[in-house]
C-alpha cells in the first residue's frame, strides 16, 4: 500500500518503482489517535510524514502562548519535510484530529538512499524545491492579503 501511497505525493511521483521500493523499505506506517501530538515545535526532527488516511492540525503557539492554525492536512498530505533540508527544529506543532495512519520515513535513512543514488537524489530534490517555492508563494500571498486588510483599518 505505501508505494502506491508515495507514487502518489509530489515529492516521489516521478520516481520509478525500484526507487520507490527503496523509500518503502525505509518507512514505517504508525497509527494515532485524535489528539495525539506528533512532534512539538522546537522539537528535533528526525524524520517526515505522508498521512495515509486521516487528518492532522499544523499549528504554531505565539510568545504570548496563543495558538496560530497553519494548515489541517489529510489523506495523502506530507509534512516534515523542510528540517530535513536545513536541519533546524520543528517549526510548528503537529496534533492528529482523527484515528490516523502516516507513513514515517527516517531523514537517516533517507539521506543514505540519496547519497547511494544521485538520480534518485535530484528527482527528489527538484521535487522539493518545487514543492517549498509553492509554498513560499502561498505565503506570501497570504502575507499581503493580512497586510492590505490590516492597513484598511487605519
Amino acid at each position: 500500500m505505501s508505494e502506491s501511497l508515495l507514487k502518489k505525493v509530489y515529492l516521489f511521483r516521478d520516481m520509478n518503482s525500484d526507487q520507490l521500493s527503496m523509500i518503502h523499505n525505509i518507512s514505517k506506517i504508525e497509527t494515532y489517535g485524535p489528539g495525539d501530538e506528533l512532534f512539538v515545535q522546537g522539537d528535533k526532527a528526525i524524520s517526515m510524514f505522508i498521512i495515509q488516511f486521516g487528518s492532522v492540525k499544523i499549528y504554531q503557539n505565539t510568545e504570548e502562548g496563543d495558538r496560530v492554525d497553519i494548515a489541517t492536512l489529510g489523506t495523502g498530505s506530507h509534512f516534515g519535510e523542510m528540517s530535513f533540508l536545513d536541519g533546524e527544529p520543528r517549526s510548528a506543532n503537529v496534533n492528529v484530529l482523527e484515528k490516523t495512519d502516516i507513513l514515517v520515513i527516517d531523514y537517516d535513512k533517507l539521506d543514505g538512499i540519496l547519497h547511494e543514488h544521485p538520480a534518485m537524489s535530484i528527482l527528489f530534490y527538484r521535487a522539493l524545491s518545487i514543492f517549498l517555492c509553492s509554498r513560499l508563494r502561498q505565503t506570501t500571498t497570504d502575507l499581503k492579503f493580512a497586510r492590505e486588510l490590516n492597513l484598511r483599518h487605519f
